[in-house]
C-alpha cells in the first residue's frame, strides 16, 4: 500500500510541476505589453495551482493512512478541477483563435487538469477497495 501511495503521489507532484510551468514554458502566455492580457492572469493563477497540487502531491508521499489520502486526494482534485476551469471558463485566455496562449496554454491546462483528476480518481477507487 505503500508504494501504491508513493507511486500515485509522484505522479500527482509531477503533474502539477507541469501545470505551474506550463504558462511560463512549452505551452508559454502571451508577453505583457501595454495591455495586460486574460492569459497573463491565468498564467498567475495556474501558478499557484501547479504549486498546491505539487505540494498536495508530496504530503501523499508521507502517510500510508486512507483517510489522509482520500482527504489529499479531494483537495487536490478541487485544484485540478480549477486548472481546467481557469482557462475554459473562469477567466480565459486571448479571444483571437491563432494566438499561442488560444491553441497551446488553454489546451495544455485542460489536458494536464484531466490527467490529474484521472490519477486521483483511480488512485481514489484503489484506496476504497482496500478498505
Amino acid at each position: 500500500m505503500k508504494k501504491q501511495n508513493i507511486i500515485f503521489a509522484a505522479i500527482v507532484a509531477l503533474l502539477g510541476v507541469l501545470v505551474f510551468l506550463a504558462p511560463y514554458s512549452f505551452a508559454k502566455v502571451c508577453e505583457l505589453g501595454e495591455k495586460v492580457m486574460k492569459c497573463h492572469w491565468t498564467a498567475r493563477i495556474e501558478l499557484f495551482l501547479g504549486i498546491t497540487i505539487t505540494i498536495l502531491g508530496l504530503l501523499k508521499a508521507l502517510s500510508s493512512d486512507a483517510k489522509y489520502q482520500l482527504a489529499l486526494n479531494a483537495g487536490t482534485a478541487l485544484n485540478a478541477a480549477g486548472v481546467i476551469l481557469v482557462p475554459a471558463k473562469l477567466i480565459g485566455v486571448c479571444g483571437k483563435t491563432m494566438m499561442h496562449c488560444h491553441s497551446v496554454t488553454r489546451p495544455a491546462l485542460i489536458v494536464l487538469g484531466i490527467l490529474i483528476l484521472f490519477a486521483v480518481a483511480f488512485h481514489t477507487v484503489l484506496l476504497w477497495k482496500k478498505r
